[in-house]
């Protein structure tokens, strides 16, 4: 009998390590801060694309289509890679569901009470991916939304920079007028100009959500983050937008927040300043664990 058990107890610790290893395949691993907010900020962009979308379907169908292709240049290979370690039904749904949606604008008229239903059910499955993909306590955890307010401004950024013709990581425009207190730049790509309004206005409405009362500071980056809303609405050369995030919003986020983004040592150089859409990957992970939450 005793035989028997030892040759029986390798077969059970074999078998507790074979269901160890498959649980850990089947849930994959737990994702950063930094992580969850770069996945966070590509859905708010997909919800923003797909809304813009359907917004200029009546007064544009050109900028409809690209607004509806600029939401499958969000979600990478690797992306699909993660939500299909998590849910493999869900990952197909999304990407069928982002075909489809580009697939529509491709039909000389798609009609608006189509698109809207599409805009609808896209926006299910988004929150459908976003509930799988990322723990609640990340969802609900302050510095994540910080950070996915800070890759919205990145965001806003690299669209405002693309809407003038600009080169990567220039700030001056050759399209822009001669110096001056009342200078404006020529829009030259309106759906990248709506992206970045949008992408903006966005960031400002999380930052409300998450914003402290009562501190100096809070009301200081609210302003910036309208000061920054302004100066694209009003069409002001790159780099007085550049600048307001460099001098005042990465900083105010910094120290409020302890992002620790990289900051500029002087404005006008290839600092990692909002981390142009996404957070700073090379910075330190953040961690949501011990931060607040909501």
């Amino acid at each position: 009998m005793n035989k028997y058990y030892y040759l029986l107890l390798p077969g059970l610790v074999l078998l507790l390590a074979f269901n160890s290893n498959t649980n850990n395949f089947i849930f994959g691993h737990t994702f950063s801060g930094d992580e969850s907010a770069s996945f966070l900020t590509i859905v708010e962009m997909i919800k923003i694309e797909s809304q813009l979308a359907q917004k200029d379907l009546a007064s544009n169908a050109t900028n409809a289509k690209e607004h509806a292709e600029h939401t499958t240049e969000h979600i990478t290979a690797n992306d699909t890679k993660e939500i299909n370690e998590r849910n493999p039904r869900l990952a197909t749904e999304l990407n069928n569901t982002l075909s489809d949606f580009v697939k529509t604008f491709e039909s000389q008229s798609p009609s608006e009470s189509t698109v809207k239903d599409k805009v609808s059910n896209l926006g299910d499955v988004l929150s459908e991916v976003v509930s799988a993909r990322i723990d609640k306590e990340q969802l609900d955890n302050v510095t994540v939304k910080a950070l996915v307010v800070n890759d919205l401004v990145g965001e806003g950024l690299e669209h405002y920079n693309s809407s003038l013709g600009m080169e990567e990581n220039k700030t001056t425009a050759s399209n822009a007028t001669e110096n001056g207190s009342n200078e404006t730049a020529k829009i030259v790509n309106d759906p990248d100009y709506q992206s970045a309004q949008a992408a903006i206005s966005r960031a400002i409405d999380l930052y409300n959500e998450i914003k402290p009362s009562g501190n100096a500071n809070s009301t200081e980056l609210g302003n910036s983050l309208n000061s920054l809303k302004d100066t694209i609405d009003s069409k002001s050369p790159f780099d007085q937008a550049d600048k307001i995030v460099d001098d005042k919003i990465t900083p105010l986020l910094n120290g409020m927040f302890k992002l620790k983004l990289a900051e500029e040592a002087g404005h006008g150089g290839e600092g990692d300043h909002a981390g142009e859409g996404q957070s700073n990957k090379g910075e330190e992970q953040h961690s949501s664990s011990g931060n607040e939450t909501h």
